[in-house]
């Protein structure tokens, strides 16, 4: 008997080490899933919508060569929640800084400079922004409930005057 070793109590560490190592994959796992949907946007970091300032200066307007219409389709600097690129829009008179889509009051905030008095068409898409059930919008300009806006479906067209910054267009939802 002296081939042979004395038991010791590393059966017992040993299965503490497999569930002390299991319990550090099973975290590990969750803190990725969870990263991995913040990441995504599915799970948002903050309350409000934050704006991003651009990066790059935006270049001023350009005229066309041969004028098709009094309306430009302006220039932007997209921001991670800036759904600009998802959506049509014209605008006359005015550049489009940016279109926030803000989760919990159900609007799309739209951030505007003005040269003069002007107009915004915009083409809303369900994905992004659905109307009430009656079919409709409620426009919001500077901060003021606004009639004065003409809707055929989807598509908007809200007149506003020179030094309107923010025109903002509630639903049933919006999504970012």
């Amino acid at each position: 008997m002296a081939d042979t070793l004395p038991k010791s109590s590393n059966s017992k560490t040993s299965g503490a080490n497999k569930t002390g190592i299991a319990i550090v994959i099973a975290i590990m796992a969750v803190a990725i899933s969870v990263g991995g949907l913040v990441f995504s946007g599915i799970i948002p970091m903050s309350e409000t919508p934050v704006q991003q300032e651009p990066t790059t200066p935006m270049s001023p307007m350009q005229e066309p060569t041969t004028p098709l219409s009094p309306m430009q389709s302006s220039s932007y600097t997209p921001s991670a929640a800036d759904l600009t690129d998802q959506l049509q829009f014209k605008i006359s008179n005015g550049d489009v800084k940016s279109m926030l889509a803000n989760d919990l009051d159900a609007t799309l905030v739209i951030t505007i400079d003005t040269y003069d008095d002007g107009e915004l068409f915009i083409g809303l898409d369900d994905q992004f922004v659905a109307p009430f059930n009656d079919g409709t919008y409620f426009v919001i300009v500077d901060g003021e409930e606004f009639n004065g806006y003409e809707q055929a479906g989807t598509e908007l067209y809200i007149p506003f005057e020179f030094g309107t910054e923010k025109i903002e267009i509630a639903g049933s939802y919006v999504l970012s």
